[in-house]
């Protein structure tokens, strides 16, 4: 007899179709039948989940909180403030690769149009990532690590490139591990920005 998904298991297959939705078509076909269709189930099905198309983006948008949560663990655990802005750089262009979707959510209105719960969500997770590493910033300024530069200028620069690459990458097909220019990019970012 087969074991029932708990719904937990259930979510986590909701994200990745979702997830595999975005990277094929684009964030406007995110819907609750093409989620079904995904995952071989009913439409009716997903809604034991999620009673809405809204709770189902903003359970994904939760999801992205998480894994961006990680990544900022992972830096805290490493011993100094070049470490720790090595580790984000590296582990945030990992899970964009991995997930090949956060750029087109990123840039993309159709997440938060007409929802200001929705909209809300996205700042606040960007808001609070960007929180994190404007701490590092600070901490290294205390160090006398970095040139004279506002912290909050250290951060657009800093997340801005990280963004930028993964945009390239995706309109360049995503033809080349994006992983792979996390060394190169930072140790630019350090020359320009670092004593």
């Amino acid at each position: 007899m087969r074991k029932r998904k708990s719904v937990q298991e259930r979510k986590e297959e909701v994200f990745s179709a979702i997830n595999q939705i975005i990277a094929e078509k684009g964030f406007s076909e995110v819907s609750t039948t093409e989620v079904a269709k995904k995952l071989g189930v009913t439409q009716p099905a997903i809604y034991k989940y999620f009673s809405s198309k809204d709770e189902m983006i903003l359970y994904y948008l939760d999801y992205i909180e998480q894994q961006l949560k990680e990544i900022l663990k992972k830096a805290q655990s490493k011993e100094n403030v070049e470490e720790q802005l090595k580790t984000i750089y590296q582990e945030y262009l990992l899970f964009i690769e991995k997930t090949k979707i956060i750029p087109r959510i990123i840039f993309s209105d159709v997440i938060y149009l007409g929802s200001d719960k929705k909209l809300k969500r996205l700042k606040d997770i960007l808001q609070g990532f960007e929180k994190h590493i404007k701490e590092i910033f600070k901490k290294g300024k205390e160090n006398g690590l970095f040139n004279n530069y506002d912290e909050d200028a250290l951060v657009k620069f800093y997340t801005g490139s990280m963004i930028s690459l993964s945009l390239d990458w995706m309109i360049n097909n995503m033809n080349y591990p994006l992983s792979s220019k996390a060394d190169y990019l930072f140790n630019h970012f350090k020359k320009g920005f670092f004593h």
